[in-house]
């Protein structure tokens, strides 16, 4: 490559088939493709309007699955023919400016190809088509958006895998999932978007997520989200506030009149159903009048015994103030005072479920057999929901000369990391072995401990700290600005909440106002408890972790803002809901099919059944109790497990030792990893810390 030319980075995302190659009796593989980096390069920086004049750019290579190949033409002459393979639809591009427009539209749809105007995905002239006779003839993007007719098992294998029906669910939806596993046993290497047309949850869900993820972006972390679970208080009547008695330091209603004291709270333990739309820390503080508490409140719905069969308790739900609220991370602080016996049900049923975990959004498949990764936009973990993005704070080391919270990490990626797919059982129904599942955090990690930190690590990207962490410390970065930082989930204690608002929530004086800690010994004991009390683990030898396909199954839930979920869902019609998807893709335009064919929830047929909640009935996830033990204690599930309820597939019951055993495993397993960028040319970067 030309050492002259500034080297252009990729977007994450690619179609191409790296088995689309041809035969290699007069064909020879041009690598570096330099033609093609540096017309496509430069033409793409132009394009994009971040051309300097007198700069020349170059790709720093082509998305992945494509290679260029030369030929000797027929006529004898010196010249060299070159060809782009790599086209799921198994035609080459001829030369580099045929080949930007499917570049340019991949660049700008993560990967995905649907509704690419390239003269080779619409079947115009110009690509030695096979049969010369139909080389003009044009396809509407109206018929590439309408799934297949299903054929035999003898067809092509370029159908995208969630169109595959060679391996469906239990409703007939095809297992996207179980698809990629044998594609990628296939082809041994693939980066794909995830996509379930024809799952009506999946659907639906598109048109929910994007949009949460957004409003994230722009809010505190401290207010509630959906999913969260919280402490609240039915009641708490105008002039009464909380204070911490000046004696026994215990937390108590007061009432700012008459400067009494009137004894503990009420705490209940809620599910965040509905949140509060454009709250701040003032909103803390503001007493709102009962007829504008559904606009300016959260609606929250009492958690129920995970244990027993009756759900009813969840139906009595309550529109309350954000002052009401409390994150349940801090339930000892604000409960140890009370005697256990005067505590509300929820707060057990709560702790109950701590040991849970759900992934949310899962976007991206990226895998080299016999592993691979499973790229999400969130998470539930234990009380709260957490997205990429958000900064977290970190349980810290066992061995560690302070044993309190000095770290936080801000989330670049969530990985559900399969392992050993070619030891595991191909059905994903059987009692045979499963694949290993491990979740993995990667991001950019701080201390507040300069001693262990390196001035060397300094740069640009990381001198400045995360925002919601300013007003804690002083900040240093963990690690070099050009590594990531990695942890199993298991590591993360919970959302940072901004100080202000924490101090808002201890009600801490100038003088006290809250650390990093705040929540962490809580938080461990409600894991231990846990793991003794919540019947789907403690019926299991050394199980320790519940990870459930969504939240609702993770906390055991049948309703969520008063509607059943998928699994209880006696009106839903699969059968309609996917004729209906087929009416609505049938009148899809261009603009729809490029937009990710995105179901229209608002107004449409069946908008009834078409729901869910984050990740709704994503079924489709490996799901089997395990309870053999486990090496990581990164939440892997690695063993043999038993049939579960209603022939789903395996939900993980994972096991984690005793709390000092974990943090030692925990440390064992945090490490460094260089940039996780699919490619074939660089080397994995791993070194192991402590």
């Amino acid at each position: 490559m030309s050492s002259s030319r500034v080297v252009v980075r990729l977007r994450p995302g690619s179609d191409g088939d790296a088995t689309h190659v041809p035969k290699q009796d007069n064909h020879t593989q041009v690598d570096p493709p330099v033609l093609y980096l540096e017309k496509i390069g430069q033409q793409w920086m132009e394009r994009r309007g971040d051309a300097l004049p007198g700069v020349k750019y170059i790709l720093e290579s082509l998305p992945a699955g494509y290679t260029l190949w030369q030929r000797p033409r027929s006529t004898g002459a010196r010249h060299m023919d070159r060809y782009l393979y790599g086209h799921p639809g198994s035609k080459p591009f001829d030369s580099p400016n045929r080949f930007y427009p499917h570049f340019e539209h991949l660049m700008d749809n993560a990967g995905n190809s649907m509704g690419c105007p390239c003269t080779v995905c619409r079947g115009g002239s110009g690509v030695l088509p096979k049969n010369p006779a139909n080389g003009s003839r044009s396809i509407s993007s109206a018929a590439l958006s309408r799934p297949p007719t299903v054929q035999s098992k003898g067809r092509s294998k370029m159908i995208s895998a969630g169109l595959d029906m060679s391996c469906v669910d239990k409703e007939g939806t095809p297992d996207v999932y179980r698809n990629l596993i044998d594609k990628l046993s296939r082809h041994k290497c693939i980066d794909e978007v995830i996509q379930e047309p024809l799952s009506p949850d999946w659907r639906a869900e598109q048109e929910i997520l994007p949009k949460l993820l957004d409003d994230l972006k722009s809010k505190e972390q401290w207010i509630p989200r959906t999913g969260d679970i919280v402490l609240f208080l039915r009641d708490l009547p105008d002039g009464v506030d909380f204070a911490r008695h000046e004696v026994t330091g215990e937390y108590q209603l007061y009432d700012e009149k008459t400067e009494d004291f009137l004894g503990p709270p009420s705490w209940e333990a809620g599910l965040v159903a509905q949140t509060v739309q454009g709250a701040t820390v003032a909103d803390l503080t503001e007493q709102v009048a009962k007829t504008n508490v559904i606009h300016s409140g959260v609606r929250v719905e009492p958690i129920p015994d995970p244990n027993d069969p009756d759900k009813s308790l969840s139906k009595r739900h309550k529109y309350v103030s954000l002052r009401q609220t409390r994150p349940f991370v801090l339930w000892k602080e604000l409960l140890h005072h009370v005697p256990q016996e005067d505590w509300h049900p929820t707060i057990k049923n709560a702790l109950t479920l701590t040991s849970t975990l759900s992934l949310m959004g899962k976007h991206r498949f990226r895998g080299t057999w016999p592993n691979a990764n499973i790229h999400c936009h969130g998470m539930y973990l234990c009380f709260e929901m957490l997205a990429v993005g958000d900064t977290v704070r970190l349980l810290p080391k066992s061995k560690a000369t302070q044993p309190w919270c000095t770290d936080v990490m801000v989330i670049k990626s969530i990985r559900l990391k399969w392992s050993g797919l070619d030891k595991a059982s191909k059905n994903d129904y059987d009692d045979g072995r499963p694949y290993n599942s491990e979740t993995w955090v990667y991001g950019v990690a701080y201390t507040s401990d300069a001693s262990r930190s390196d001035k060397q690590w300094l740069s640009g990207s990381n001198v400045e700290p995360p925002k919601a962490a300013a007003d804690y410390s002083e900040w240093y970065p963990l690690h070099p600005s050009d590594k990531e930082f990695a942890i199993p989930y298991s590591r993360v204690l919970g959302r940072l909440h901004e100080r202000h608002a924490m101090a808002f929530f201890l009600n801490s004086d100038a003088e006290n106002v809250p650390g990093l800690d705040a929540g962490r010994e809580g938080l461990m004991e409600a894991r231990a408890y846990s793991r003794t009390h919540d019947q789907r683990m403690a019926r299991e030898v050394n199980a320790t972790w519940f990870w459930g396909d969504n939240r609702a199954e993770a906390l055991n839930l049948e309703t969520i803002n008063g509607r059943d979920i998928t699994n209880y869902d006696q009106q839903r019609d699969i059968k309609d809901l996917r004729k209906k998807i087929k009416l609505l893709d049938s009148m899809a335009n261009d603009e729809n099919v490029r937009s990710g064919m995105k179901f229209v929830a608002t107004g449409a047929p069946g908008n009834k059944e078409l729901r869910g909640f984050m990740a709704p009935a994503m079924g489709t996830l490996s799901g089997q109790v395990s309870s053999s033990p486990i090496p990581s204690v990164s939440g892997s599930s690695a063993g043999t497990g038993e049939r579960s309820l209603g022939d789903k597939k395996r939900t993980h019951v994972v096991d984690l030792s005793d709390d000092e055993g974990v943090e030692g495993e925990i440390r064992q397993h945090t490490r460094l990893t260089g940039e996780d960028r699919f490619t074939q040319k660089k080397a994995k970067v791993s070194v192991v810390i402590d």
